[in-house]
């Protein structure tokens, strides 16, 4: 697999679109996927927003093999030298969010079905929300400890119970690797067959809370591209390459772009 960042010089005529066989096309369709795509989700169910002076842990409980999201799940914060955890459940869709915290790091522990998750050192800060996900094993319900300060890059990979042999779907979150923030608003291309006659090109827009997914691809080798413009600064990409998709198999491919620089 092959990581790739690249600067797109804002000086030069926008270049990129979406056009069957070619990521190059008039930049207005992008903007406007952007626009629209973005619209629709702002009107998604989301945690509850940060404060200038606190802020918020939100995520998805899921279980590794499935993917299915794991509803009523036990979950607490507790911030360093806090003898007394904030407790909240995960909702029907897996998600949950825990808002109104002071900044500070803090401890979380998940529980589900008797297996116990922590997750350590996440930082909390004024104004943000600190994303974590929660993945169980059902059935093997062994401990999981995690450090929320490692860069999760890996790929994983599940099966949906409902997924044909023919199909598969490609999913996963943008990141801002300097300070872990999710990136909503950034395009995000699938390619597969690149250079050649039947090559496909599917693009969607990271969500609210930084997360994007294809829906019912066909089996493959992907690149997984990312697009995110700062004013002044032109548009970053970051793109993984050689990502093998089977069939009837999900594949989250995280996505993490540097904001900073």
């Amino acid at each position: 697999m092959r990581w790739t960042f690249v600067w797109l010089d804002s000086a030069r005529p926008p270049t990129l679109g979406w056009r069957q066989g070619s990521l190059h096309a008039a930049a207005v369709r992008i903007a406007v996927l952007v626009v629209l795509l973005a619209a629709c989700a702002a009107g998604s169910t989301g945690a509850r927003g940060p404060t200038q002076t606190h802020g918020v842990i939100a995520g998805l409980a899921r279980d590794h093999d499935s993917g299915d999201p794991v509803a009523k799940a036990e979950i607490r914060v507790r911030a360093q030298g806090d003898i007394e955890p904030r407790m909240t459940m995960s909702n029907a869709h897996g998600l949950y969010d825990l808002g109104n915290l002071k900044p500070g790091r803090y401890q979380l522990t998940a529980r589900f079905a008797g297996q116990p998750v922590d997750v350590m050192n996440i930082d909390v800060r004024p104004g943000e929300t600190s994303y974590v996900d929660i993945v169980f094993t059902l059935g093997r319900p062994e401990p999981l400890r995690h450090d929320y300060g490692d860069k999760a890059g890996a790929i994983d990979r599940y099966r949906p119970t409902n997924l044909g042999e023919s199909v598969s779907i490609i999913e996963g979150t943008v990141n801002d690797s300097s300070t872990r923030e999710r990136v909503p608003g950034a395009a995000v291309t699938a390619v597969t067959n690149a250079g050649r006659t039947d090559e496909l090109t599917l693009q969607t827009v990271s969500d609210d809370h930084g997360r994007y997914r294809f829906d019912a691809v066909m089996p493959g080798t992907y690149s997984i591209s990312a697009y995110y413009s700062i004013s002044g600064r032109g548009q970053i990409e970051v793109r993984r390459s050689e990502i093998d998709v089977a069939g009837a198999e999900a594949v989250i491919v995280p996505l993490w772009i540097e904001m900073g620089k």
